[in-house]
């Protein structure tokens, strides 16, 4: 009889084990594996993917692949970086739904999937077409998700615009409807010591040359200074050397999409290394543009050291023309205020006190 009950005991115990075993994996949280992917077909048709749109409620953009080249729309295909147009495509074909989470509209906005129409709102709208703009998916990004558990897991709000349920998904999705987040902003970088001489010419036959005579020379002198004149303040002429310094770009357009207006700008700027920098600026719906031509000059090479360096100039220069050859970029106002100052603001009367108004 003992015997009897300590083997019912036994099954008893073991019963009892695996229901809570299975209990346990029923209350557990899901597995990456087991989580269903937000989007299952777009896994076979990332390589069909030719259009991304992102719309937010002040800003757009659209982007458009050529080949294997991604470009921006609105800046006339201009290279958009590779990497982040990647990630937003692959971030969302691995989004795996966490959890549901409201289907009341009145309830959207504590999550931000309200929609980009919404006045002020953070929601984004990603769209993504095939080449003939036929639709693969379409999703509107809120907010990341508000829990301790991201530190771990990083997830996001989202909803799909034809559906009332909105969910709390796995991953990632850094995207952005400002144009300038999708492009290198800073375009070359020449410092301010390396520049010999700048030359402004000006469409009414206003021109100047500024230069030094040799590497460490602290103020540019002006070539062909009247004798009745003086050379500006320190600070205004310092800032011509500074034209091709940190050079940062906010958009572009094709050099084919709109021409230079009669009024441009033309300078000429000249390093200690023989490169010479052609540019042009002019002013397009009020927003400064600029191109930039690269060459080198092997005679401005004297010394023997700099002559070694040849191959890394030439290199270098290669580098430039590649990157700028064949755009208008819009550059930032600071630097187009330096193109366009005048020869009467570098150089004064030789009898008259000068104060930069800048320096009040």
């Amino acid at each position: 009889m003992f015997k009897n009950k300590l083997i019912l005991l036994s099954i008893i115990t073991v019963i009892v084990t695996i229901a809570a075993t299975v209990f346990v994996k029923l209350r557990a949280p899901q597995t990456e594996k087991e989580k269903l992917a937000l989007f299952p077909e777009l896994a076979g048709q990332i390589e069909s993917v030719n259009h991304i749109t992102i719309k937010g409620y002040a800003e757009e953009i659209s982007l458009s692949r050529q080949n294997e080249n991604w470009g921006i729309d609105e800046f006339d295909g201009y290279p958009a970086l590779p990497d982040k147009v990647k990630s937003t495509v692959l971030g969302a074909a691995d989004l795996k739904i966490n959890s549901p989470k409201t289907a009341l509209p009145r309830l959207y906005h504590r999550l931000g999937v309200e929609g980009p129409e919404i006045e002020d709102t953070s929601s984004l709208l990603l769209t993504l077409e095939d080449l003939n703009k036929n639709l693969i998916i379409e999703l509107i990004v809120g907010k990341p998700r508000r829990s301790s558990a991201a530190q771990s897991t990083p997830g996001l709000y989202v909803r799909k615009p034809d559906d009332s349920q909105s969910y709390l998904v796995d991953g990632v999705l850094d995207i952005s409807a400002i144009k300038t987040d999708w492009i290198e902003r800073s375009l070359f970088d020449i410092p301010a010591e390396a520049v010999k001489s700048v030359r402004i010419n000006h469409a009414d036959g206003d021109t100047f040359t500024l230069y030094k005579l040799e590497r460490g020379q602290e103020q540019f002198q002006i070539e062909h200074l009247p004798p009745d004149k003086k050379i500006a303040s320190e600070l205004i002429i310092n800032r011509f050397g500074t034209i091709l310094q940190d050079m940062q770009i906010s958009g572009a357009l094709s050099i084919e999409s709109i021409q230079a207006p009669d009024n441009a700008i033309n300078s000429r700027i000249l390093t200690f290394e023989g490169i010479i920098a052609k540019i042009t600026a002019f002013e397009f719906e009020e927003f400064p543009y600029a191109s930039f031509e690269f060459s080198y000059d092997e005679s401005l090479l004297v010394t023997d050291e700099e002559k070694q360096k040849i191959d890394d100039v030439k290199a270098f220069v290669t580098n430039l023309n590649s990157r700028t050859a064949g755009w208008w970029f819009e550059i930032a106002g600071f630097k187009y205020d330096i193109l366009k100052k005048r020869s009467n603001i570098v150089m004064r009367d030789d009898d008259l006190d000068f104060i930069d108004e800048e320096e009040e």
